[in-house]
């Protein structure tokens, strides 16, 4: 895989969790739960920051996801948080995100060659942040 091929998913895998938050925290009732998923969302944005870095570096411009993406994720919530708005369905709902951002970095680790170190460890550390925001989520389950 080319840096800039690895470097627009792993922006658009980051991106993503800003835009699963984004979605579902006008329904997080628990101020408990809402001060966890929000410090999530601003680790994602540092980390959203440190990739477009590397992105100016290769010359990566069309990074963004699509619309379609933020309005998929805002029926999704709006859907699954329709009837049940507990933190236990939140919490689910943001891990199972989680999840398959995890599969999504793994294969993309694993498909990168790993010339450029800097992405490889920032590869690593939204692994990293995706883990620990999964332990965070576990309590409200």
């Amino acid at each position: 895989m080319l840096e800039k091929e690895v470097l627009i998913k792993l922006y658009q895998n980051v991106d993503m969790g800003i835009i699963g938050i984004e979605s579902i925290e006008e329904k997080i009732e628990s101020r408990s739960l809402a001060k966890v998923i929000l410090a999530q969302k601003k680790e994602y944005e540092i980390l959203k920051e440190k990739i477009s870095t590397l992105c100016s570096k290769y010359d990566v411009l069309n990074k963004e996801l699509g619309g379609m993406a933020k309005f998929s994720s805002d029926m999704m919530a709006a859907m699954k948080t329709m009837m049940d708005k507990s933190d236990h369905t939140i919490a689910k709902m943001m891990m199972e995100g989680t999840n398959k951002g995890l599969i999504s970095l793994e294969e993309l680790l694993n498909n990168y060659g790993g010339k450029d170190e800097k992405i490889v460890k920032l590869i690593q550390e939204v692994i990293s942040l995706e883990h620990q925001n999964n332990e965070e989520l576990k309590i409200f389950l």
